[in-house]
C-alpha cells in the first residue's frame, strides 16, 4: 500500500496547486500537472505553488531543467532528452485506455527508473504461474489467452543503484481485462526509491540561475526573412552512433527489412525492422539509425528509447516508421545500451511511387515465422504493427516453422451484401530450380479491415503454411508466390517473396 500512498498524496499535492493557477495561462498551468510532476522534489511543488505569472514559470522551468544537466558546460541537455524520448514512447505504447501513457503507472515506472533490464513478461492472467512453479497451467487456451498481467524485471547493477536490493519484479495488472496495467504493491519501498531517482537526477542543487552559453559578441543580424519549412532530422545528439554510422558494414547477425504500407486513413509510409541474432533482449535501450538517398545525401538520422521484442531462434526485433519520397536509399540500423553501439548493419531499400489514396492495389508480401499478439492495438503507422498483431519479419525458415504471410489489400472492392471485401487466393511455393514444390488452388480467403470497421478502405491477409506437416523442404532457396483475385471487381494481383529454408 505504500506505493498506492504516494500516488494518491502526489494526486492531493497537485490537486492543491491547482488554487495557484488563477493568473497562469492554461499552457503553463498544465505543465507540472504532465508528467513532470514526477521529477518534482516538495520543495520544487512548494515554490512552484508560489508562482503568479507566466514570466515566473518559464524561469522556473528553465532553472528546473538546468539543476538536471549532467553537462552543464553546454548548450544541451541530456536528461532532459531522455526524458522527453521516454515521455513519448510512454505516450505512444503504455497508455491505459484514455489515461495518457506517461501518467499511467508504467509510465511513471519507465520515467523514473528507465527500461526494465530484462524483457517485457507477459502472463495470460494474473493468476496463471510461470512454467514449472506450483499451480501453473499451460493448456493452449490459456497459453494463447490475451495478456492481463506484465512483469518488468530490474536486477543486477541498475536494480542496486535504483532499488537497493540485486533483483526487483515489477508487476502491472490488468485486472478488469480492459487494457489498464496497474502497479501491484512490490517488495521493496517505491516511495524511497523514487525519492532517490528524483534527488539523483539533480547534478547542481545549487544552481540559481539559469546559464548562458553565449562566448562572442552579438553580431548586426541581416532582415529577417521567412522561415524555411523545417526538415527532417540529419545529425545524432549522440557523438558515438554518428562514428557507427559512418563506419557502418552489414553485419552477419543483423537483417534490415522494409516495407510499404497504407494507413487506414490513408497515408502511406514505409516500416524498417532490425532483426538481430546472438543478443540479448536487455542488451540495448536505444535504436539509431541514418538513411541516405542515392547520391550518398543523408536525408534522416534517428535515436529513440526502444524496448526490443524478442523473436524465435534467439532473435530480437526493433522497428521503425519512417517517412520517405520514392527512390533509392541506404539504411543504417542499430542498437546501443547506455549511449554504446552494441550492433550496426546497412542494407539498401527502395521506396515505390506509392498509389493515390483511393487506388486498389496490395502492399509488399511480408513473411515471417512469428506473429505475435500485443495486449493494446497499436496506433496507426506503428512499423510492422497491425492492431494487436505485431508481425516480426523474417527470410529464413526451418522445416519446424510456420511460413506465415501478411499482404495488405488497398481498397478492395465491396460486396453489397455483405459489406466487405470478397477475394480469392492461389498459392504456389516454387524452389530455386523454378520447380514448384506445393500449391494450394483458387480458394476463398478472408480479410480483415485494418480500420476494425467493414466497408471501403485497408484490409489484410494473413495466414500460414505449417512447414512441419509437409514433406521437410532441402535447405536453399525458395519462392511463395500469390495470385489474389478481387471477384467484385475483377481486378487480380500476383506478389511473391524469396526466403531460405535453413538446416
Amino acid at each position: 500500500m505504500k506505493f498506492r500512498t504516494f500516488v494518491i498524496a502526489a494526486t492531493v499535492a497537485i490537486a492543491t496547486a491547482a488554487t495557484g493557477f488563477a493568473q497562469l495561462s492554461m499552457a503553463k498551468a498544465d505543465w507540472a500537472r504532465g508528467p513532470v510532476q514526477y521529477l518534482m522534489t516538495r520543495e520544487e511543488k512548494a515554490q512552484w505553488n508560489t508562482i503568479k505569472s507566466d514570466a515566473e514559470a518559464d524561469q522556473f522551468i528553465a532553472l528546473f531543467w538546468a539543476r538536471r544537466d549532467p553537462t552543464p558546460n553546454t548548450p544541451q541537455n541530456e536528461f532532459r532528452d531522455s526524458f522527453e524520448q521516454r515521455v513519448q514512447y510512454a505516450d505512444q505504447h503504455l497508455a491505459n485506455g484514455r489515461e495518457r501513457g506517461s501518467l499511467a503507472d508504467r509510465g511513471k515506472i519507465l520515467i523514473l527508473f528507465g527500461p526494465p533490464t530484462q524483457p517485457v513478461r507477459n502472463v495470460a492472467s494474473p493468476q496463471q504461474g510461470m512454467p514449472g512453479t506450483p499451480g501453473t497451467t499451460t493448456n493452449e487456451a490459456e497459453q494463447n489467452a490475451p495478456a492481463r498481467e506484465q512483469i518488468w524485471i530490474y536486477d543486477g547493477e541498475r536494480a542496486q543503484q535504483e532499488f537497493g536490493t540485486p533483483r526487483v519484479e515489477l508487476h502491472f495488472v490488468d485486472q478488469m481485462g480492459n487494457g489498464e496495467y496497474r502497479l501491484e504493491t512490490p517488495r521493496v519501498d517505491m516511495a524511497k526509491a523514487t525519492e532517490q531517482a528524483v534527488n539523483a537526477a539533480i547534478t547542481q542543487p545549487n544552481l540559481t540561475k539559469v546559464p548562458t552559453y553565449q562566448t562572442q559578441q552579438p553580431q548586426p543580424q541581416p532582415a529577417a526573412q521567412p522561415a524555411a519549412p523545417e526538415g527532417p532530422v540529419t545529425t545524432f545528439k549522440t557523438a558515438a552512433f554518428e562514428t557507427a554510422v559512418t563506419g557502418a558494414k552489414p553485419a552477419a547477425n543483423a537483417t534490415i527489412s522494409s516495407a510499404q504500407f497504407v494507413a487506414p486513413t490513408g497515408e502511406p509510409y514505409v516500416s524498417t525492422g532490425l532483426v538481430v541474432n546472438g543478443v540479448a533482449a536487455d542488451a540495448a535501450d536505444t535504436m539509431f539509425g541514418a538513411v541516405t538517398d542515392s547520391t550518398g545525401k543523408r536525408v534522416l538520422a534517428f535515436e529513440e528509447p526502444v524496448t526490443l521484442t524478442a523473436s524465435k531462434g534467439g532473435n530480437v526485433f526493433a522497428a521503425k516508421t519512417l517517412e520517405l519520397p520514392p527512390g533509392s536509399y541506404t539504411e543504417t540500423f542499430g542498437l546501443a545500451k547506455a549511449g554504446a553501439p552494441v550492433v550496426v548493419t546497412t542494407a539498401p531499400i527502395e521506396v515505390a511511387t506509392p498509389a493515390a489514396k483511393d487506388a486498389a492495389g496490395t502492399s509488399n508480401m511480408i513473411l515471417s515465422n512469428d506473429i505475435q499478439t500485443v495486449t493494446k492495438a497499436a496506433p496507426v503507422k506503428t512499423a510492422y504493427a497491425f492492431g494487436q498483431l505485431l508481425i516480426v519479419p523474417t527470410s529464413k525458415f526451418t522445416n519446424k516453422d510456420d511460413l506465415n504471410y501478411f499482404v495488405e489489400v488497398h481498397n478492395p472492392g465491396i460486396d453489397a451484401t455483405s459489406n466487405a471485401p470478397k477475394l480469392q487466393m492461389k498459392m504456389e511455393l516454387v524452389d530455386g530450380k523454378g520447380k514448384a514444390v506445393a500449391g494450394a488452388p483458387l480458394t476463398d480467403v478472408q480479410a480483415a479491415p485494418l480500420s476494425g470497421k467493414p466497408g471501403a478502405g485497408e484490409y489484410a491477409i494473413v495466414n500460414g503454411i505449417p512447414l512441419s506437416q509437409m514433406k521437410p523442404l532441402a535447405p536453399g532457396e525458395y519462392t511463395l508466390k500469390m495470385r489474389i483475385l478481387d471477384t467484385v471487381t475483377k481486378q487480380s494481383y500476383n506478389l511473391e517473396q524469396k526466403f531460405t529454408i535453413v538446416a
